[in-house]
């Protein structure tokens, strides 16, 4: 399946490196002048947990890229792995250059699809989120690769699309988490996370923040707000069972949250980019985001609203 994959961050890399280690032809689509800065390809420090992989271990990657494309060059899919703030303009980059191509979409959302379906047609793409994460350090992709790769449909979506695009992962080691509703997926993904990141942007370190208990637990209260404003825009959470945590005791949500912390290595590479510039902008887009949508609901998030002031 000849894939394109719009940039170079840490999510393209990963995931074209996994698709091109299993046979497929991966190129990425970089801005004007950026083509040839890695002449020698990139090099991957990576925590692997697909089964049957080595678990640790430094991989070239030769990457291939270009700066530009049309409709003859035959992608058959185009992944583009943004930040929530960018895809938009992602989108009509290459809406119109690639043909007919499946664009798959690894980015968070919570403002709906009202503007991905005014620049394509609904079964031309479809919504992704990776299982990998992690930052570059001296040159070298840091990062992790998880063993799924959250996928999904939604009304007037191509299933045969979706179909090809399991079995490409599925070939690269990678098991296909299909959600029956994945929209409302990456709404309780965001909302599991926007708590946590902007009381991280208080200090912008792991460890004095995993310090600050009165923080840590009123990140927790933030996330509880969070889950309940997804519930009164639609979302059964009893479908997610992955968020039960925040339904213990908090101080036994905080432990387990710093438990995993300081000796999972896979979290600590997934979340390696939480400080970063790029990540502390996603995280005000997507704050201001929920934000809106509570006032429009009338339903107040005092918890939240605090942690608000870290990321001024």
């Amino acid at each position: 399946m000849k894939t394109l994959v719009v940039g170079t961050g840490v999510i393209g890399v990963i995931y074209g490196w996994a698709l091109h280690q299993a046979g497929s032809d991966v190129t990425h689509f970089v801005r004007p002048g950026k083509a040839g800065q890695v002449p020698e390809g990139v090099t991957l420090d990576l925590l692997d947990e697909r089964k049957g992989y080595p678990p640790k271990a430094i991989h070239p990657y030769p990457i291939r890229c270009v700066e530009t494309i049309t409709p003859v060059d035959g992608y058959e899919l185009v992944i583009v792995p943004t930040n929530g703030q960018q895809i938009e303009a992602a989108l009509q980059t290459v809406a119109t250059i690639t043909g007919d191509a499946t664009i798959l979409t690894f980015t968070g959302n919570w403002e709906g699809l009202a503007a991905y379906d005014a620049i394509l047609p609904r079964e031309r793409y479809l919504l992704g989120y990776p299982d990998g994460g992690g930052t570059i350090r001296n040159g070298v992709y840091w990062t992790n690769l998880g063993e799924e790769v959250h996928l999904g449909l939604l009304d007037g979506q191509s299933a045969q699309r979706l179909e090809r695009v399991k079995a490409l992962f599925t070939a690269a080691g990678m098991r296909p988490d299909i959600q029956g509703n994945m929209l409302h997926w990456l709404w309780v993904h965001n909302a599991g996370v926007i708590g946590f990141a902007a009381g991280l942007a208080k200090y912008r370190q792991l460890q004095p923040y995993l310090a600050d208990k009165a923080l840590v637990n009123q990140c927790i209260r933030a996330t509880k707000e969070l889950y309940e404003l997804c519930a009164r825009r639609g979302v059964d959470l009893g479908k997610y069972p992955e968020i039960g945590y925040i339904k213990l005791p908090i101080w036994l949500t905080a432990y387990l949250l710093k438990r995993n912390f300081r000796r999972n290595e896979s979290m600590q590479r997934f979340t390696a980019h939480a400080t970063s510039d790029g990540s502390l902008d996603e995280t005000k887009y997507f704050y201001q985001q929920v934000m809106l949508t509570a006032r429009e609901m009338a339903f107040p998030m005092p918890e939240l609203t605090v942690l608000g002031a870290y990321l001024n």
